[in-house]
């Protein structure tokens, strides 16, 4: 299945996993999507922050939260909850979802509009460099849209 891009809300997923970017420090950020992800599912936040501030989480690692559904993967795309996303952290996480998906179990993958609004673009090119040639059916939104199920075309 080809990457496809949508707008909607990722929280509505069909997929059987849902990434999510997130800072390596586990601080609390404060746009919209974060809030009411936290708000849903504030145990999977605990647990990410809780190993993040061990030192656990470095940029461009994931921590995966499997006791909900969809599963959620924390993408680490930041050093912290301010500042820049780092292209590098993404593509390492790409690379890893590329290489590792059948052993983390992901069946279809949704993925949460990453970076803010200015960097999405270019962060959107990186999909099909490390992505395409997966057989992972991916979804990946380019914005967020509360409470509008997106056309993701799973059965």
């Amino acid at each position: 299945m080809p990457l496809t891009l949508v707008k909607g809300d990722p929280i509505l997923t069909q997929a059987s996993m849902l990434a999510i970017g997130h800072n390596a420090k586990g601080r609390t950020e404060m746009d919209d999507f974060t809030l009411e992800m936290m708000r849903r599912y504030p145990a999977a936040f605990s647990a990410y922050t809780r190993q993040a501030r061990k030192g656990r989480v470095a940029g461009g690692e994931i921590f995966l939260w499997t006791e909900t559904l969809p599963r959620i993967l924390f993408v680490s795309i930041r050093d912290s909850a301010v500042g820049a996303t780092r292209l590098r952290y993404v593509q390492k996480v790409l690379m890893t979802i590329a290489r590792d998906y059948l052993l983390l179990n992901i069946a279809s993958l949704a993925i949460a509009p990453l970076g803010n609004p200015y960097e999405r673009e270019e962060i959107q090119l990186l999909y099909p460099m490390w992505l395409q040639n997966t057989k992972l059916p991916i979804i990946a939104y380019t914005e967020y849209l509360p409470d509008l199920q997106a056309e993701e075309g799973f059965s």
